[in-house]
């Protein structure tokens, strides 16, 4: 995978080489070496890419408050008292369209799986996210079989949107950026956050969603679940927050400090970020100065230019709710694609193609990922950050592992390149993350 540049892969000056040379092999009588016109180039096994699968790291989420069990049972319990009111799974007599009973009983079957996720995961953070997702998609069910069984019907659902908005705008009242630690506090309140606007999002429910889920049974039971879900956010935001606050050894307002320290870096990603193309490029080749075909390296370079532009220009003005902690959160990211992209682009042009020829290639860029994302696990530099960060890098890795076990047979390398792109930034952006989240972690303690 890795070559001068002179004979980076069957690119054009190859091309240039190979066609100049013809005529002299012909005289030499070597023409059975010759590729011959119109010959398929080399094809992957697609069995060899089902079964690269396997060792994908786990980076379980985490947050540093002690979320409690008890917080974590109320919510479980809530879905299993949901579930034991309907008669689930539904057969046939109890419900005779076949679309709905099917819908149903899956979403049943994802409350049973979300259950054993809160009984078994790693940390209680992502326990109580098990929870959370059955309670909701528990709700789910009940509000549909209630609107096929009895009386639910859309006066029912536009009656409880009020008394959640009452509840998200106490909790934002009582809510604020403190902390004893503005490493810890930012992450915190990024999730807080996130279950604020959450809520806040998933009650703008307009009139014209009401009228149209009237009678139908999954739409109101849609609408049931986005209002469920708001009411969690809420209950979960307001306990994760009395416990963070519960554990602070003495604490201070710490919002202008992450005002001040958002703008500075803001600033600092900016600059950063100047060798990174402003617009969109057509041809990605044309990215790094040597000649080169469309690799895997290539779009993952586009793929990672495009992205550390759009996360150092994001000013978080469209969104809706609170984001100071959120946009604080961007910045580690932001950097770490700035550098990634610097990185891979002098790969590139210091000769490694990161192209993919064979299965065995696919395997040698993967793992490169993997070994990426389990030392970023491991670090000690800008930890909270970093963890804050690693697992959607994980889940990526598992979501092109998914893609690849669907392959099978022969297939063409140009048809994997771009999911092997996304190993390829992976890798570069988890070996940049530890460095940025420590410089960001620095600046926040100040």
């Amino acid at each position: 995978m890795t070559r001068p540049p002179s004979g980076a892969g069957p690119g054009r000056r190859r091309f240039l080489a190979l066609s100049g040379t013809a005529g002299l092999a012909l005289v030499a009588g070597c023409a059975d070496r010759l590729p011959v016109v119109g010959e398929q180039r080399e094809t992957i096994d697609g069995d060899a890419l089902g079964s690269l699968a396997g060792d994908a790291p786990s980076v379980p989420r985490t947050l540093p408050v002690d979320v409690g069990a008890s917080v974590v049972d109320e919510h479980r319990a809530a879905a299993r008292a949901k579930l034991a009111a309907v008669p689930a799974p539904f057969d046939e007599e109890a419900i005779p369209n076949g679309v709905i009973r099917e819908r149903l009983n899956d979403r049943y079957e994802s409350v049973r799986e979300s259950l054993r996720r809160a009984d078994d995961g790693p940390t209680p953070y992502t326990r109580l996210g098990g929870a959370k997702r059955a309670r909701i998609e528990a709700h789910e069910v009940q509000a549909a079989w209630r609107a096929i069984d009895s009386d639910l019907t859309r006066s029912d659902l536009e009656a409880e949107v009020p008394p959640i908005r009452d509840a998200v705008e106490a909790f934002v009242a009582e809510w604020a950026y403190v902390g004893d630690d503005p490493v810890r506090a930012v992450v915190v309140h990024d999730q807080l956050e996130d279950a604020i606007r959450d809520a806040q999002n998933r009650t703008s429910i307009r009139p014209g969603e009401f009228s149209a889920a009237e009678s139908r049974a999954l739409k109101l039971g849609a609408i049931a679940s986005a209002l469920e879900s708001a009411r969690v956010d809420v209950a979960v935001a307001s306990a994760l927050f009395e416990r963070f606050r519960e554990s602070l050894d003495g604490s201070s307002d710490l919002r202008s400090r992450f005002e001040r320290v958002r703008e500075e870096l803001r600033s600092r990603a900016r600059t950063a970020a100047e060798s990174v193309p402003r617009e969109r490029v057509d041809d990605p080749t044309s990215l790094v100065d040597r000649d080169i075909d469309r690799t895997a390296g290539i779009e993952a370079l586009a793929d990672l230019g495009r992205d550390a532009r759009w996360r150092v220009e994001d000013d978080d003005n469209e969104n809706d709710g609170p984001v100071l902690a959120t946009g604080l959160l961007v910045v580690p990211r932001a950097i770490a694609y700035v550098r990634a992209y610097e990185s891979l682009r002098e790969r590139i042009e210091g000769g490694d193609d990161v192209a993919v020829e064979s299965a065995e290639d696919v395997a040698t860029i993967r793992a490169d990922a993997v070994a990426a994302v389990e030392a970023a696990q491991e670090t000690e530099r800008g930890r909270l950050l970093v963890q804050s960060a690693l697992p959607r890098y994980a889940d990526r890795i598992r979501r092109v592992d998914d893609a690849f076990s669907r392959r099978s047979g022969r297939i063409q390398p140009g048809s994997v390149r771009h999911d092997v792109a996304e190993y390829v930034a992976v890798a570069e952006v988890c070996r940049a993350l530890p460095d940025a989240s420590a410089e960001v972690a620095a600046a926040l303690r100040g």
